[in-house]
């Protein structure tokens, strides 16, 4: 935790630290409800946004130079790159190297099919943690479905987003995570 305050604040990020200690806490709460790993839930909500300090297109640049694929969605709006980019940093710099904490990392924003729990913890921890003003207007929705299961936090968060007009463009993943999801018994 102290390396990652120090890096955010090196690089001048405070309210990206904040949001991080904030979805960390969080994601511990899950843990514990969920019985995982809290010390996994946690390194993944410190580590989940540590790109922050990459600029959206130097992002897109990283991944065009080693030829990873990017879906239409990160190619319109490349701060989507952000949770790939994350766990490239997590790995690189903090030499993370916990494969349920990198995994939770790279699809915190979108989510993945096949979701592990702490795909899910994570995903769950971020959207309730959020970083704007306020108390998200789908709070309520998704601390109810959390009662009955990670899978339907998810897609109550999910299902939210896709009503409310608040999606920008369907991250590939996203649409194949809601697929997974409401498939599901």
């Amino acid at each position: 935790e102290s390396d990652v305050q120090a890096f955010l604040e090196a690089n001048g990020r405070p309210k990206t630290l904040a949001h991080v200690q904030a979805v960390a806490e969080v994601c511990g709460q899950i843990a514990r409800q969920y019985g995982l790993d809290e010390r996994k839930c946690r390194a993944a909500g410190l580590l989940h946004d540590i790109s922050a300090v990459i600029k959206p297109a130097d992002m897109l640049h990283y991944v065009a130079s080693h030829s990873l694929p990017v879906c239409e969605a990160e190619e319109r709006y490349n701060f989507l790159l952000h949770q790939r980019m994350s766990r490239f940093v997590a790995e690189d710099h903090f030499g993370m190297t916990d494969s349920a904490v990198l995994s939770a990392i790279e699809c915190h924003t979108t989510l993945y099919a096949n979701a592990t729990s702490y795909d899910m913890a994570l995903f769950i921890a971020d959207k309730l943690a959020w970083d704007q003003q306020g108390i998200p207007p789908y709070d309520e929705a998704v601390r109810h479905a959390l009662d009955h299961s990670l899978e339907a936090a998810c897609l109550a968060y999910m299902e939210d987003t896709m009503t409310s007009g608040r999606m920008l463009c369907p991250h590939t993943n996203w649409t194949l995570a809601y697929d997974w999801l409401t498939q599901k018994p």
